[in-house]
C-alpha cells in the first residue's frame, strides 16, 4: 500500500492513518493506526497543532455518507449565506446583519458536528434533492438570519437552523406527495401529518425537544388556521414561527418558480394573519430580496444591475439600467429608484 506523510492541510476526511497520532503535549495516543479520519478528527488535530501525519493511501478515501453530508452542509450553507449576505458591509441591508452572517458561519460548523442530524439530511437529499434538501437548506439560511437579527439566544438559533434543516423529514414517509400541486382529500389529510411524522422521527433519534417542537409546529399559523394542532400566536414556538414563514418563501422561489417580488408580497399581505408580524419585519428589514450586484429585468423590460439595497426595504432596490427594452446597451446614465417609482418592479432576475 502507498504511504505518504501529509501536512494537516492536505489531509482529507476518509483518509486512513498508517501510523498512530500522538499528542505533542501529553504523549498519549489520540488516534490509532488504521483510523479512518473524520472532519472531527482533523479539526482536533488542528486544534492540538499537529502539523502532519502518515497516511496509508492518499489516493483512496473511505468517507461515510454522514461525514460527507457534514462537509457538504457547511459548504452549501455558507455558499447560500454569502450570496444573500456578502462579506462586504455595503452588500447588506445594515451593519447588524453582517455580524449575524459571520456568526452563522461559526454556528453551521458546530451544527455539522452534530452526528444525530446527518442521517436525516442524507435521507432528505436521497429522497428529493430539490424539494427536500435544497429547499430545507435555503430555509435554514433564511431562518438563521432572521433568528440572529431578532437576537435569539445561541441555543434558540441552533434550534431554529436545525429545525429548518429537518422540518420536512416527515415527507420522506410520503414521497408520492412531494411536489404534487393538487391533492385529493385523503392525500391532503396524509400530507398534513408530515410535521407530526417529523416530530416523532426527531424524538426517536434523541434530537432535543426544542428542535422536535420546531419541526412539529412549522405549519401552524398566527391566526390558528394551520396544522397539525391548530394553535395560534405565541403558543407557536418562536423557532417554528420563523421556520414556517421562511419555508413558505423558500418553497415559492426554489421550486414553485414564483418571482421573488410576488413571494415577498405574499408575506407582507399575510403578516398578522398567517405569520408573526415581528418575524415578517425582521425578514423584510434584514434580507435583501435582490442582492447587491444582481442582474435584473424591470417591468419596463429594461435590464440592469442592483446598485443599492440599503436605501429601501424589501424588493424595492435601486437599479442602474444598462440595457433598453430590446436588450440594446444604453448610452445615458440611468438610475431607477424603485422606492420612488412605485409602479415599476423587478420582473425577472438572472441568477
Amino acid at each position: 500500500m502507498y504511504t505518504m506523510k501529509l501536512t494537516i492541510h492536505e489531509i482529507k476526511p476518509g483518509m486512513v492513518l498508517e501510523q498512530a497520532v500522538i499528542s505533542p503535549a501529553t504523549g498519549q495516543c489520540l488516534l490509532s493506526s488504521g483510523t479512518t479520519l473524520s472532519i472531527k478528527n482533523i479539526e482536533k488535530m488542528k486544534e492540538l497543532k499537529i502539523e502532519e501525519a502518515l497516511i496509508a493511501d492518499r489516493y483512496s478515501v473511505f468517507v461515510s455518507p454522514e461525514d460527507k453530508m457534514s462537509e457538504t452542509l457547511v459548504r452549501d450553507y455558507t455558499d447560500i449565506l454569502r450570496k444573500i449576505c456578502a462579506k462586504r458591509p455595503e452588500a447588506n441591508m445594515n451593519d447588524e446583519v453582517v455580524q449575524v452572517a459571520n456568526h452563522l458561519e461559526i454556528l453551521i460548523r458546530k451544527i455539522s458536528g452534530i452526528s444525530g442530524i446527518m442521517p436525516s439530511l442524507v435521507e432528505l437529499k436521497l429522497t428529493d434533492n430539490l424539494h427536500l434538501y435544497k429547499h430545507s437548506l435555503y430555509t435554514a439560511v433564511l431562518s438563521g438570519i432572521v433568528a440572529g437579527c431578532m437576537k435569539l439566544s445561541n441555543e434558540d438559533m441552533v434550534a431554529t437552523i436545525v429545525g429548518a434543516l429537518l422540518h420536512n423529514t416527515g415527507m420522506c414517509e410520503m414521497p408520492m406527495l412531494i411536489g404534487k400541486e393538487e391533492l385529493t382529500g385523503q392525500q391532503r389529510e396524509l400530507y398534513e401529518q408530515h410535521p407530526t411524522y417529523g416530530y416523532y422521527f426527531a424524538v426517536q433519534k434523541n434530537i432535543p425537544r426544542s428542535i422536535a417542537d420546531c419541526i412539529q409546529y412549522h405549519h401552524e399559523k398566527w391566526n390558528g388556521s394551520g396544522y397539525p394542532k391548530g394553535i395560534s400566536g405565541n403558543d407557536i414556538t418562536i423557532t417554528a414561527r420563523i421556520v414556517g414563514m421562511c419555508a413558505s418563501y423558500s418553497a415559492d422561489i426554489t421550486y414553485k418558480s414564483i418571482p421573488r417580488y410576488m413571494a415577498v408580497e405574499k408575506i407582507y399581505g399575510t403578516s398578522g394573519v398567517y405569520y408573526d408580524p415581528d418575524v415578517v419585519n425582521a425578514f423584510i428589514r434584514n434580507i435583501p430580496i435582490y442582492p447587491l450586484g444582481e442582474m435584473v429585468r424591470l417591468s419596463t423590460k429594461e435590464a440592469g444591475i442592483v446598485s443599492n439595497i440599503r436605501k429601501n426595504e424589501g424588493p424595492r432596490s435601486v437599479v442602474k439600467i444598462y440595457y433598453n427594452r430590446v436588450n440594446r446597451p444604453i448610452s445615458e446614465d440611468k438610475i431607477v429608484d424603485l422606492g420612488k417609482e412605485r409602479t415599476i418592479f423587478i420582473e425577472e432576475d438572472f441568477t
